[in-house]
């Protein structure tokens, strides 16, 4: 007989019982005599029996398995994030799963039934910008399916949340611009439909309000992808204003490393005629000509804190307790390059 495939019915033959009575021994059930289960078990050992999780876990409705949806896979915060989600997730015992929503609604639906299907125990999703509708969402939780959110998040669905406090950040970055003497602060921004782009955009406009600045509406631009390529152009239309401004405050980093290669091309000098400051601390911050200062998110740890709640409400769902949603808001913190101090 071979090794593999073993099958409790190869056992129960060889033995002579029945295929039920090697199941409870294997189970250990109290109804099988122990003169049994341990012809049972030795056979089992003998013929190297390995038990069938994926059918034991099919029976349970258990997958041990952790699905997450995010915009993008190459993008330092989320794969840091994704980082933190499988560090703890190993921890915990669960494998993930990921799929790239690539900023779409339409693929974000797709990824979600494709988790449906594969059975998965809980979701970690972070919202695709066009997502404004999250019915597929709901319809998990219907079906017993945990849902976490993770930076991009809908504030009127009711499920755990895991966010950056988007607000304080983009105020102390705009704060920093001020204390530098600077007066006439744009602001390059994404969308203002998603959550973190959103509390970006009011933490800029509260920081001017409050330090009696003028707002001046044409010195606040709005990308679609806010990248590198958008923010050099962006910042090319305001090096064409009448009155250019003398800093700029980037919703990315990758729209603050576009705008300072349109600032060098100018011939203008950063940060003394116009100064940048970015979010999200990129590696790429570091080393390009300035370095660029940025505010700097704690993504590994959002993610791990999002498998922590995620786990924790799959298992008060098996139990059948009570839902306790909770919404975590983790601190920003400035990171100061030459892009705003200068050099030394």
């Amino acid at each position: 007989m071979s090794k593999h495939n073993i099958r409790l019915k190869d056992i129960a033959e060889e033995l002579g019982i029945s295929i039920p009575s090697v199941s409870r021994a294997l189970n250990n059930k109290p109804d099988i005599g122990e003169h049994t289960k341990k012809k049972v078990f030795e056979l089992a050992e003998k013929l190297h029996y390995q038990r069938n999780q994926f059918a034991i876990n099919f029976k349970n409705q258990e997958s041990f398995i952790i699905g997450v949806i995010i915009p993008q896979i190459v993008h330092h915060f989320f794969s840091n994030v994704i980082s933190g989600i499988i560090n703890e997730a190993e921890k915990m015992g669960y494998g993930v799963m990921l799929y790239q929503s690539n900023e779409s609604y339409e693929s974000e639906l797709k990824g979600v039934d494709t988790f449906q299907k594969s059975m998965i125990d809980g979701l970690i999703i972070s919202l695709a910008d066009n997502t404004f509708n999250v019915d597929h969402l709901e319809n998990l939780q219907e079906h017993k399916v945990p849902v976490v959110m993770v930076d991009k998040v809908n504030s009127s669905m009711v499920s755990s949340k895991i966010i950056c406090d988007d607000y304080k950040g983009a105020y102390y970055a705009t704060e920093h611009l001020i204390s530098l003497g600077k007066k006439r602060i744009a602001h390059i921004t994404g969308s203002l439909e998603p959550h973190t782009t959103k509390e970006r955009f009011k933490g800029f406009e509260s920081a001017i309000r409050d330090y009696k600045l003028t707002f001046y509406p044409n010195l606040i631009k709005k990308c679609n992808l806010v990248s590198r390529e958008e923010g050099y152009i962006t910042t090319l239309s305001l090096l064409a204003e009448n009155e250019i401004p003398d800093a700029i405050f980037c919703a990315t980093d990758p729209t603050a490393i576009g705008a300072i290669k349109a600032i060098k091309e100018k011939g203008l000098r950063i940060p003394e005629d116009i100064a940048v400051i970015g979010f999200s601390d990129w590696k790429m911050s570091s080393i390009v000509d300035p370095p660029l200062s940025s505010v700097s998110q704690p993504d590994f740890e959002m993610g791990k804190k999002a498998v922590e709640l995620l786990i924790k409400e799959i298992q008060l769902t098996r139990d059948n307790k009570p839902m306790k949603h909770e919404t975590h808001v983790m601190e920003t913190s400035l990171v100061l390059r030459e892009s705003t101090l200068g050099k030394n």
